[in-house]
């Protein structure tokens, strides 16, 4: 530590020979952050580690590839998981099958979405949904034309 409020960095210039950069602290803003790796303050392409107290030597890479991921990606399916839906729908109300074409069309929709997924690596995400409101879909559309076949 060098006088208030700055600490000294040695890095190597392109000789080789040690250099010594004073690079600002900034104690007020620090002071109340946690443990972690932050943007380097000197302004270097880097992340350099703050121990709750005072700036370490350890630095790495602000590269996008050497950080992970905060969270996984979610992939979704949504014309499967709507099928499955107007599929259980069109149990129950199926006028004139709208219902039930309605879920098969975004039934069949949900399985190609399904296959270029598992062409991408990422699974059958909601191959299984497409499937359950495709059948869904065809008991409804059964279900109405016998009843209504019955009935008139």
């Amino acid at each position: 530590m060098i006088g208030r409020g700055r600490s000294i960095d040695r890095c190597r210039t392109r000789g080789g020979h040690d250099r010594r950069d004073v690079v600002p602290h900034r104690p007020d803003r620090w002071r109340r952050t946690g443990p972690g790796w932050y943007p380097d303050p000197g302004g270097a392409p880097l992340e350099r580690w703050w121990d709750g107290t005072a700036w370490s030597a350890d630095t790495r890479s602000t590269s996008v590839l050497a950080r992970p991921l905060t969270r996984p990606a979610v992939i979704r399916n949504t014309p499967a998981t709507v099928g499955l839906v107007l599929g259980v729908a069109s149990l129950l109300v199926n006028t004139l099958l709208v219902t039930s074409l309605a879920a098969a069309v975004l039934c069949v929709l949900g399985l190609a979405r399904a296959g270029q997924l598992v062409a991408a690596g990422y699974g059958g995400v909601g191959r299984g949904r497409a499937v359950a409101g495709l059948v869904l879909a065809t008991v409804g559309a059964a279900a109405t034309v016998l009843v209504k076949s019955f009935l008139f």
